[in-house]
């Protein structure tokens, strides 16, 4: 019987300390959110070769949040302060090859009727053929 009662007192243990470890869902919320491809790109890319895009489905809080785009460990914060609502969305993001230069563009397409998209973008020029992450992140002010 003491055993049993020292197997529960230390499964219950165990327990509360998962309980308190795992993060709920209002600090999940304040992490920075990441949609990122990884491939190879050529460092003199042309408009003739094929688009390159990823997507996710995500739940956003409503809140400020810093939107920006990536390539390798290069940041660029091109919306700063965007206010979004709550709700779910369709997140991607594409890069597009031009002559000599990347157009890399992100769409946040609420799920809520009547809301607008929200769209960013900027130009990278990369200087070897080699494979890179790209992509774009949502910082939360929160």
């Amino acid at each position: 019987m003491t055993r049993l009662l020292r197997a529960l007192a230390s499964l219950s243990f165990a327990a509360g300390v998962a309980a308190v470890a795992l993060p709920g869902t209002a600090a999940a919320a304040a992490e920075t959110a990441h949609l990122t491809k990884t491939q190879h790109l050529a460092a003199i890319p042309n408009s003739g070769m094929p688009r390159s895009c990823t997507e996710r489905h995500l739940y956003l809080r409503e809140g400020r949040y810093d939107w920006g785009l990536r390539m390798n460990s290069t940041t660029r914060s091109t919306r700063p302060n965007l206010e979004l609502g709550s709700g779910w969305y369709t997140w991607d993001t594409c890069l597009k090859p031009e002559y000599g230069y990347y157009i890399q563009t992100s769409v946040l397409d609420p799920d809520t009727p009547g809301w607008a998209d929200a769209i960013t973008s900027t130009t990278w020029t990369i200087h070897s053929s080699t494979t890179y992450t790209w992509g774009t992140f949502l910082d939360p002010h929160f």
